[in-house]
């Protein structure tokens, strides 16, 4: 009998279960694949140590020497972010034979916004295998000293996709819109959703997502459209599924690539209206066919009020988007690394 490769994922795990991780997706998937798995949860906020009130930095160095202590010997480590990653961490945790696999969710070279550090750009070059996002990241991350490098999108996880929402009227009166968004307040998305309140005042609009409330004051033109904070699982998919259009924003670093709302919309049944980007309009789905996409005020604007008054060319749109999303589960796009087969 062949005897079950380990494998353990060092990634942010939520103690709160309410509160999905990214990382837990994986270490279901790598299930499903046939690992045995263990993890590693970096942010875990109280350590086994007598230090009780710890910096930042004391903090980080505490989890480092808790990871590096690890009894159990893996034959794969697979780190998500993991940005208190240090050139010796990485080296001593591949003393032992397991390969360092390194998933970066973010970019790993925007020191600008707090979303990477030096200590993740000077221990790169450690990893035996480091997975990204964005195929214009690759080039620079060989330039870091990465030896291999893989394209790896922002699969979704099936699972919490997979079951039948029962909708209730109760569910149709809290998330029914015409557009939404979901995702935290960014100044830059406070600018795109004000715009289309200033341009189209009776929209049903609505938006879910941290800070919200703490940024936008009561007689601001966004404020009746706020609906609470973050939302997951299947409040989320519910917000999708009520709402005629989903709006998906992309940040700064996500330059021509994509998120994790690309997908997640369209597994959810749901049509999407996104930024436009290079990788979502030519490579991942098809404009017109699959996806639906804008560039400037106008555009969205345009697109809106045309998708509104024209449903059967927006639930065609969300239709072959919910055909094409089946190839980025996690499953799917995990199995496909042969590189984590030998």
């Amino acid at each position: 009998m062949t005897q079950k490769r380990t494998l353990l994922v060092v990634g942010a795990l939520s103690e709160n279960p309410a509160v999905y991780t990214y990382a837990s997706s994986f270490i279901a998937s790598f299930e499903r694949l046939g690992f045995k798995v263990a993890s590693f949860n970096y942010r875990k906020k109280r350590l086994p140590l007598p230090i009780h009130t710890m910096t930042k930095k004391i903090h980080e160095a505490a989890i480092r020497r808790a990871l590096s202590a690890q009894v159990a010997k893996p034959d794969i480590i697979f780190c998500i972010k993991t940005e208190i990653m240090t050139s010796e961490l990485v080296h001593s945790l591949k003393k032992n034979g397991a390969r360092l696999f390194l998933f970066y969710p973010d970019s790993p070279f925007a020191l600008w916004n707090g979303n990477s550090c030096t200590n993740v750009v000077e221990s790169l070059h450690g990893f035996d295998h480091v997975l990204i996002w964005s195929h214009e990241l690759i080039p620079a991350l060989y330039s870091a000293g990465c030896s291999a490098v893989h394209y790896f999108p922002f699969a979704y996880d099936a699972q919490l996709f997979a079951h039948t929402l029962e909708l209730t009227d109760a569910d149709f009166v809290r998330y029914t819109s015409d557009v939404c968004f979901v995702g935290t307040w960014e100044p830059e998305r406070e600018q795109w959703l004000t715009a289309i309140v200033d341009r189209l005042p009776h929209l049903n609009l609505a938006i879910w997502g941290n800070e919200w409330n703490h940024k936008i004051a009561a007689g601001h033109p966004l404020f009746k459209a706020l609906r609470g904070k973050a939302i997951y699982k299947d409040e989320m998919r519910k917000a999708f599924m009520c709402s005629k259009i989903n709006l998906n924003f992309m940040r700064k670093q996500n330059i021509q690539a994509h998120n994790m709302r690309t997908f997640e919309v369209p597994a959810a049944g749901a049509f999407l209206l996104s930024q436009r980007t290079h990788e979502q309009a030519y490579m991942l789905f098809e404009e017109g066919t699959s996806i639906a996409c804008f560039a400037t005020f106008d555009e969205l604007i345009q697109k809106i009020e045309w998708f509104l008054l024209h449903e059967q060319e927006r639930l065609f749109i969300l239709q072959q988007a919910f055909l094409r999303v089946q190839y980025f589960t996690l499953d799917a796009q995990l199995a496909k690394l042969e590189t984590l087969r030998f």
